[in-house]
């Protein structure tokens, strides 16, 4: 592969990455499955925690597989699936629907996750430009950011008249990102595939992990900010009916809190050159827990200005953190590596999710959200504890 192909993957990527999900349909997305799907928030929470059972189950086979066969086989299966998904969701009228179309995006998901990343970072290793890394990310996921921005203005008048209307005008794009894989170059797999193969490079990657103390504390401390942002954005649509939102004013919401993280997502790089390694930390900690707890202790219109800090973390968190990864990763097995993150991630939000549907049910948004917001800080505490005595 050469520093033509390599240019070639890296805008290929950029496109895979800027429509690989919905543009319009993040600002109506619970109250379309709830409404459309009649399902009510605890049911989501739920479904949410038994259909990353099955993530976490196929997550890291098929990144052993990715590693074995090539990324970019997995990419395009797992693109395919996603295309399947959404069209489903266009189309939820039931329960069962919901859940079928989660399951199309779990295997989908699965697919990719790690993959992409992997074949993104290999790319650029091939003729030493893997410095990149983090300026393409950044830029790729700020593609996706600012058109999710501009749409999210006309989301809630698309609502208003359909809520059916910001998935279907969403498709084209998702099926966009899914026909850009099939363009992707990598070089040839090196490894005939057999069974056996897969298992060696999946129990190499758990040693890997087990033994790797920065590999496992970057893991740990991603799963924590990962899930706690989950659980936070799926509560975004319920506060904003509790405190009488109007429906018009999701989308100029949404537009805001994407320009945000496109910003930050942007210039990621140059952020993370600007401020110690430590320093940023720490503040992803402060951002993330104390505007949860805040949106739980005062149940305001102004309070919902607090989803806008969660988004600096949103854009900086992919480029920043998947470069820190990846730097301490090795080629042979990247994608099997980035996938045992990935099903830890999906672990932690099936554990927290089922229990954060619970908690909702048995005491009620506002003091959930507090109660989530003390579990984040006092965790950030213990991981910035452990990071000086891992990194310095």
């Amino acid at each position: 592969m050469n520093a033509h192909d390599v240019s070639r993957n890296a805008r290929l990527y950029a496109l895979y990455l800027t429509f690989r999900d919905p543009i319009f349909w993040g600002p109506v997305l619970i109250l379309s499955i709830m409404r459309l799907g009649k399902m009510t928030l605890s049911d989501i929470y739920i479904m949410e925690a038994i259909v990353l059972t099955g993530f976490i189950f196929l997550e890291i086979p098929s990144g052993a597989l990715a590693d074995l066969i090539g990324r970019k086989k997995t990419i395009m299966v797992g693109s395919l699936f996603q295309v399947a998904s959404k069209i489903v969701f266009f189309q939820i009228d039931c329960p069962l629907d919901v859940w079928i179309a989660n399951i199309l995006w779990m295997i989908g998901a699965s697919l990719s996750s790690g993959a992409d990343s992997a074949f993104l970072y290999d790319s650029l290793k091939e003729v030493g430009r893997e410095g990149e890394y983090k300026k393409i990310e950044g830029r790729a996921t700020g593609n996706w950011l600012i058109l999710v921005a501009i749409g999210s203005l006309v989301t809630g008048f698309l609502a208003e008249y359909s809520l059916r209307l910001p998935m279907f005008l969403s498709i084209p794009g998702v099926i966009l990102s899914c026909v850009a894989t099939f363009f992707f170059k990598e070089p040839p797999a090196t490894k005939k595939y057999t069974p056996r193969e897969q298992v060696s490079i999946m129990k190499m990657s758990f040693l890997f992990v087990v033994n790797h103390k920065k590999v496992k504390w970057i893991l740990g401390f991603t799963t924590m900010i990962t899930v706690a942002s989950k659980i936070w954005f799926f509560t975004y649509n319920p506060y904003f009916e509790l405190v009488h939102l109007d429906l018009k004013y999701y989308g100029i919401i949404f537009f805001i809190l994407n320009a945000v993280a496109w910003y930050f997502s942007r210039y990621a790089d140059f952020f993370s050159r600007k401020v110690e390694e430590k320093r940023i930390m720490t503040i992803v900690v402060a951002l993330i827990s104390g505007p949860i707890f805040f949106m739980g202790s005062v149940i305001s219109v102004f309070s919902v200005g607090m989803v806008f800090l969660q988004n600096v973390v949103r854009g900086f968190m992919k480029p920043f953190f998947g470069e820190f990864l990846n730097r301490h990763l090795d080629s042979e097995n990247r994608a099997t590596v980035l996938s045992i993150q990935s099903s830890v991630s999906g672990f932690g939000q099936f554990i927290s999710l089922g229990a954060f549907g619970l908690l909702l049910s048995a005491y009620g948004l506002a003091f959930s959200l507090q109660i989530l917001g003390g579990v984040v800080l006092i965790l950030g505490v213990w991981c910035m504890i452990a990071y000086r005595r891992i990194f310095m």
